[in-house]
């Protein structure tokens, strides 16, 4: 592979692709590890003159571990009939990756999630309180109002759901930048 060839789901590589034309230093393969943790990672902001395309990077060359998710969904359910909060599973994994490799800078970019009226903020959504983790940032890159008949991948639906204002961009694509860089 060259150092430009990227891996990994849809979302991975759309959002991948976004932060590299702002000239962010990025880790090209999904399901990347540190050194000294078996924890894969989605993404990885690099420092500085680090190669990208490896598997494994040692702790000195990350800047921050960036997980990815197109939304939130509930975790599986647990034995007493419960669902698993996505939030506390990450705080969890980004608890145990600080322990492990000692990078302390987390971020979970979303990329769309059910949060304009009339319908109330999806129950699973991530929020930075609900992970409780001081060094992590949740950014939203995109609001709708429903979750349209057969997903999100489909072109039609989302070139309607903006036309009739049921999706929108947050704005929070530029803060994400912003605080990337500023790392």
């Amino acid at each position: 592979k060259t150092t430009r060839e990227k891996s990994g789901n849809a979302t991975e590589i759309v959002i991948r692709n976004h932060l590299l034309r702002r000239n962010l230093n990025l880790s090209m393969n999904s399901n990347v590890t540190i050194q000294g943790s078996k924890i894969k990672n989605d993404l990885l902001l690099l420092k500085n003159g680090v190669t990208p395309n490896q598997k494994i990077f040692t702790s000195d060359n990350v800047k921050m571990v960036i997980e990815i998710k197109n939304n939130s969904a509930g975790g599986k359910t647990m034995e007493n009939g419960k669902r698993e909060d996505p939030n506390k599973v990450l705080r969890v994994k980004f608890n145990e990756l600080e322990a492990t490799t000692n990078v302390r800078n987390f971020a979970v970019i979303v990329l769309s999630e059910t949060l304009l009226p009339p319908r109330t903020p999806y129950k699973w959504r991530f929020k930075e309180e609900v992970i409780g983790k001081e060094n992590c940032k949740v950014f939203t890159l995109v609001a709708r109002q429903l979750y349209p008949p057969g997903g999100l991948y489909i072109k039609s639906s989302i070139v309607e759901m903006l036309q009739n204002e049921q999706m929108k961009k947050t704005g929070e694509f530029q803060k994400l930048i912003n605080y990337l860089q500023n790392l």
